[in-house]
């Protein structure tokens, strides 16, 4: 499985790249809000995490046994992606007032999918390095989910920017949940999921600067 997990790296670094270019070239070249410019650095990270995978495995013909350098890209990107809708956006849609209580219990349906799958992966998986550092990844992605999830749903208050970016918000969620996929077929030896996940995951992580410049080109603020 060691060379279908190098091409489905490839893959993933390819389409990510394009991504990656596209947000650098549409929000750093022409200096658009650090919003956008921190949604494009964690796509970057997703990158360099394939890369970093794909070199690796190219090089000693071997998959990963446990922690790599590569899941730091993983959860460096899931932290842009959190940091970006907590600190830049979450003040500005959500007033903090108790209209909007049933919105953020909502909001926990991704986080809860996520430790779900993490759940999963803990049963299927027995190695103890592997459930630890998947564990740490797969709180980043709660925490991501949960505002990406959020601003899907939550009622588009005065300025009128989330309904903007709601499928931008559905790519980053899927994203999450797609690479916690991706971890359950990998190590769990599930070859169809991984591959599943894998492409898709990659389509998505590709589509989201294109996506998200799409509908910021509609904000009026």
């Amino acid at each position: 499985m060691e060379a279908n997990i190098t091409i489905m790296s490839l893959i993933v670094f390819i389409l990510s790249m394009f991504g990656y270019v596209y947000g650098t070239h549409n929000f750093f070249m022409k200096s658009k809000a650090l919003y956008t410019q921190m949604i494009t650095a964690a796509v970057g990270c997703f990158m360099f995490s394939s890369l970093f995978e794909f070199l690796f495995l190219f090089a000693h013909k071997r998959a990963f046994t446990g922690f790599h350098i590569g899941m730091i890209g993983i959860i460096g990107g899931f932290f842009f992606l959190f940091t970006a809708n907590y600190g830049q956006m979450d003040g500005l849609v959500d007033d903090k007032t108790k209209k909007l209580t049933k919105t953020r219990i909502l909001a926990l349906i991704d986080p809860i999918i996520v430790i779900t799958l993490y759940v999963v992966f803990f049963r299927l998986v027995k190695n103890i390095e592997l459930r630890a550092v998947i564990g740490v990844v797969a709180l980043f992605i709660a925490a991501a989910g949960y505002y990406n999830f959020k601003h899907i749903i939550i009622y588009d208050v005065e300025l009128g920017i989330v309904a903007q970016i709601r499928l931008y918000n559905v790519l980053a969620s899927a994203c999450g949940v797609l690479i916690m996929l991706k971890y359950i077929g990998q190590y769990a030896k599930i070859t169809w999921l991984y591959y599943a996940a894998s492409i898709v995951g990659a389509i998505v992580i590709m589509l989201i600067t294109p996506v998200l410049e799409r509908g910021v080109k509609k904000w009026t603020i």
